[in-house]
């Protein structure tokens, strides 16, 4: 039996009860006596009695106060014979200590057992004790991804990110949507072309070299004249490179054949002139639609024999007239007679016309004689035709006397309007394989000049071996380039490339290549930053908060504390979930006394030096001061609480 409890009247070897650290229920456990008693602090002994059995004091005292009393004159060992006696008398008493230390020496002074270790997150290991309290002096620091995030889950117990992660994409969002952003989100959405794709710039310079070369000398000042004709004609895709030797050769033996059409050559060139221009294109459209009529010249001359007709009334339509004669015809051919009375329908018709035509060296009121009549007058009516259709284009075409010279002349204006046809359909095949360019950089091919350069330097480059290499390379560089992506999602640098290749331009190639390289990290970074952002998709509110404000101010220091800041909102969660033992500390219980405290009677917080106030959540310090005498005074108080 201690001295204490000699004093005291409490046998040492009665059993007393109490809650475990866990809230469990009470169990019996060794007395005081028994647990070895350290160096207890100096402590002044006074002379007065102990009273018998001090909580009963206690209890009494606390009939007159509603809401505690502040116990004074003991030192450790007496708070626990005072705590012991409370429980012993029926009451639950939840002990509060300071400290974790202190919570020790009451759990050895009431022979609680010690305190278990726990290893709740990475870097927070101790005793409930322990994490409490390191908890309570980091909270400055580390509570803040708690107060963002609310309280932990089990599976939160590794960060998403890692810090310097964490650090990446905070740069990252500061570079896509600070004040001076260098990250551009339309990036995410651009196709840039694979490395392996852009030659190397010395080598679209060689390859540009060969190509000018089949103008001149590196100093003729006629290269940069043909440059961008050259370049255009080198950056054709594939299909249309491989067409573009025969549509030379034929633009080339039609505008020669045209050259041999004499004094109509001139002519024929003007107007193809106008056509390429589009000033001339719907008449030539309309010389084109009479000329099936003037392949049958032949067999309408044929069928003229000896006759020789002229239109002596402007009134008279030659092709009607001829419909009239072939209709006559063909009565007399199936038994119609000539008539004086009674005449048929026929007969009139034709009889109508006569007076208004010169028929020379046929009867007309003969079967023979009228069919020759009005295969004569389709030459007639393909003469008007004619005349009409080349006034459009400048031409006037005056009837012919004799038959022979009108038929002469359609043939010939139908030989010249083939030969110009050849041109201006070959022209044509040019400009369709010329549409695969880009409109800003084909050849210009409105005019038989035009034509003439771009045959010449094409057939240069075709006609040389190395050249005719050097293009299609870059032609299947160019197509492979613009097969990337469609042009609306094709990057500006891609583009710009492209320029630069479509002008042989490789200066402002190289520029491009270099832009490229700097727009392809500035996409690594937009995919890094999405991905580091996709890890915290179940974690909005810490991107809000990064969103809002990525001040180095604000974010440096949670960088570099980020683990323990994960590892101390898993604590507070860990800490929360558990229920408070028999003795516990203030800062176990941080947040929590109202709930630790709703199922005890009373609450001894202590020990407390003179002076020193209770945790705020307690309330303030009582008025009601009890001081036992006889025992060992440390100085120190021990605050007893009726719960609210």
């Amino acid at each position: 039996m201690t001295a204490t409890a000699e004093r005291t009247g409490e046998d040492g070897h009665e059993p007393v009860t109490t809650d475990d650290s866990h809230g469990a229920p009470a169990a019996t456990v060794a007395p005081a006596s028994a647990a070895p008693a350290p160096a207890a602090p100096a402590a002044a002994t006074r002379t007065e009695p102990a009273p018998a059995q001090p909580h009963r004091t206690v209890l009494a005292r606390l009939d007159d106060s509603t809401s505690g009393l502040v116990v004074t004159g003991l030192d450790d060992e007496a708070r626990a014979v005072v705590v012991r006696g409370l429980r012993r008398a029926g009451r639950r008493v939840l002990v509060v200590a300071t400290t974790g230390a202190e919570a020790a020496i009451w759990r050895r002074d009431l022979g609680e057992p010690a305190a278990t270790t726990h290893g709740v997150a990475p870097g927070l290991t101790g005793t409930e004790d322990e994490i409490a309290e390191r908890l309570a002096a980091t909270a400055d620091t580390d509570r803040w991804l708690a107060d963002l995030l609310g309280p932990a889950e089990a599976a939160d117990a590794v960060p998403p990110l890692e810090a310097a992660e964490l650090t990446d994409l905070r740069r990252l969002l500061l570079a896509e949507h600070g004040p001076r952003p260098t990250l551009d989100p339309a990036r995410r959405h651009q196709v840039l072309p694979p490395p392996a794709e852009l030659p190397p710039e010395p080598h679209v310079e060689q390859l540009a070299d060969e190509l000018l070369d089949v103008v001149g000398p590196a100093t003729s000042p006629a290269r940069e004249t043909a440059r961008p004709l050259v370049a255009a004609l080198a950056c054709l895709p594939p299909d249309a490179a491989g067409g573009l030797d025969p549509v030379l050769r034929r633009i080339d033996e039609a505008v020669v054949a045209l050259g041999r059409a004499g004094e109509d050559a001139a002519w024929a060139r003007h107007v193809i002139d106008g056509v390429l221009q589009g000033r001339a294109a719907a008449a030539w459209s309309r010389v084109a639609g009479v000329l099936p009529d003037v392949e049958r010249v032949a067999e309408h001359d044929h069928g003229s024999g000896p006759a020789q007709v002229r239109i002596t009334s402007d009134g008279v339509d030659p092709g009607a007239a001829a419909a009239a004669f072939e209709r006559y015809a063909a009565f007399l051919d199936t038994g119609g007679t000539l008539r004086r009375m009674f005449k048929s329908e026929e007969q009139r018709a034709v009889e109508a016309l006569l007076p208004a035509l010169a028929i020379n060296r046929v009867d007309p009121t003969s079967a023979q004689g009228a069919a020759a009549v009005a295969h004569h007058l389709r030459l007639r009516q393909f003469e008007a035709g004619v005349a009409t259709a080349f006034a459009g284009l400048g031409r006037t075409v005056r009837p012919a006397e004799q038959r022979a010279l009108l038929v002469h002349r359609l043939l010939s204006l139908r030989e010249l309007c083939l030969r110009t046809g050849a041109v201006l359909d070959a022209v044509e095949q040019l400009r369709t394989l010329f549409a695969s360019l880009p409109a800003a950089v084909r050849p210009p091919t409105d005019g038989l000049a035009a034509i003439g350069r771009v045959v010449a330097t094409g057939r240069r480059l075709v006609s040389r071996g190395s050249a005719d290499l050097a293009r299609r390379e870059l032609g299947d560089v160019v197509a492979r380039l613009d097969d990337v992506a469609p042009s609306a999602e094709q990057a500006p640098e891609l583009r710009a490339a492209l320029a630069a290749l479509f002008r042989l331009d490789v200066v402002a190639y190289a520029r491009a290549v270099e832009a490229t390289d700097l727009a392809r990290d500035e996409q690594r970074d937009l995919r890094r930053s999405d991905t580091l952002a996709a890890r915290l998709t179940d974690r909005p509110a810490l991107l809000e908060a990064l969103d809002a404000d990525t001040s180095d101010e604000t974010w440096r220091p949670r960088e570099l504390r980020w683990s323990q800041a994960w590892a101390h909102r898993s604590g507070l969660a860990w800490l929360t979930g558990r229920a408070p033992g028999a003795v516990t500390t203030t800062a176990a219980l941080a947040g929590r006394e109202q709930a630790a405290a709703a199922d005890v009677d009373l609450v001894v917080v202590g020990p407390l030096r003179d002076g020193e106030d209770p945790p705020a959540a307690w309330g303030e310090r009582p008025d009601h001061v009890v001081d036992l005498p006889g025992f060992p005074d440390d100085g120190r108080a021990l605050l007893v609480l009726r719960p609210a």
